[in-house]
């Protein structure tokens, strides 16, 4: 009870074994029967989260935007940075499957800037793998109260070496690669030989396994708090993703009416530590002139907050925010 899998391929598919109590998921989960191992062995039940795209955005990478020529690739170029310089892709081409189950959602890249490349793309690509992973296995864990250890892996994917490390990082928790990378027929194959009494016990099992090529560890290596705040970055990018399939293209948008707080005044020496990140200038107009002639511009742009109005003098800043 408690230990988990998942098949890495175009999609990913997880199971959580939960034991002979079958669990109805609270988080977007299906409850499953995991095996049963003999006519009068009890049912053992389990969780099951599937992914839509895996493997299949390694696809798309290749065929659609032509970044890699080949699949393996992805590691070759993903390897040569040491993250994704701030960039999250999710990777909603057909909307998001478990824990979400979000037909309305589409794919996104958040954070991109001049410096990204083509290595911080297929970096932001393996990393949405394993985020998913880590959506399906928080969701087990907030439904059985289970304190979840090593997963095992074993699916195409499984190959590459930086994904799996990334995956351990993320998880922080042992990941067990399975040197025989179709591990699922393999263990299919042994329960159904451990159900008719072909392998006696299961220490004959554990015996093929390890005679197949046993497992691979990869070991996190780094902190909870950087997990924290990479798991938070891909909450917001998910959140972004949701209701796209909506927008229309023949719309023009309305134009919006900006209303305005009431503004706080305070004298500066100078207006340009104030203007420090502006970016955009919208629109300048020439106000009237206000007591004793004084001269005023007042200056529509954006900064890194957003839309703002500023009332200008050689003398003053005036700020207005936004309502």
């Amino acid at each position: 009870v408690g230990s988990s899998k998942n098949t890495y391929g175009t999609g990913c598919f997880m199971l959580l074994n939960t034991g002979a109590d079958p669990v109805t998921s609270k988080n977007g989960l299906l409850t499953t029967i995991g095996y049963k191992l003999g006519p009068d062995v009890p049912v053992t039940y389990a969780l099951e989260g599937s992914i839509a795209c895996a493997g299949r955005v390694v696809q798309w990478l290749r065929d659609n935007m032509g970044i890699i020529s080949r699949s393996s690739e992805v590691e070759e170029f993903a390897s040569k940075v040491e993250d994704t310089a701030g960039l999250t892709l999710v990777p909603a081409f057909s909307g998001l499957f478990a824990p979400y189950w979000r037909e309305d959602a589409r794919a996104v890249a958040v954070g991109m800037t001049l410096f990204t490349k083509k290595e911080h793309i297929c970096r932001a690509a393996l990393e949405s793998t394993a985020f998913q992973t880590v959506d399906v296995l928080e969701a087990m864990k907030h439904d059985t109260g289970l304190r979840l250890g090593a997963m095992r892996v074993d699916g195409g994917m499984t190959c590459n070496n930086l994904l799996m490390q990334v995956q351990a990082d993320l998880l922080g928790a042992d990941v067990l690669r399975a040197k025989m990378s179709e591990a699922t027929a393999l263990g299919a194959a042994l329960a159904a030989g451990l159900a008719v009494g072909f392998y006696c016990k299961k220490e004959d099992v554990r015996a093929m396994i390890e005679k197949a090529g046993g497992h691979q560890i990869f070991k996190p290596q780094m902190t909870e708090g950087w997990r924290r705040e990479q798991y938070a970055r891909w909450k917001d990018a998910v959140d972004r993703s949701f209701g796209l399939d909506k927008w229309d293209p023949t719309k023009k948008a309305a134009d919006k009416v900006i209303t305005l707080k009431k503004p706080k005044f305070r004298k500066v020496s100078s207006i340009v530590p104030d203007l420090k990140g502006l970016n955009l200038f919208l629109k300048v107009v020439k106000l009237p002139p206000v007591v004793a002639g004084e001269e005023m511009h007042e200056v529509v742009c954006g900064d890194a907050s957003g839309i703002v109005t500023l009332r200008l003098t050689p003398q003053q800043f005036l700020p207005c925010e936004l309502g």
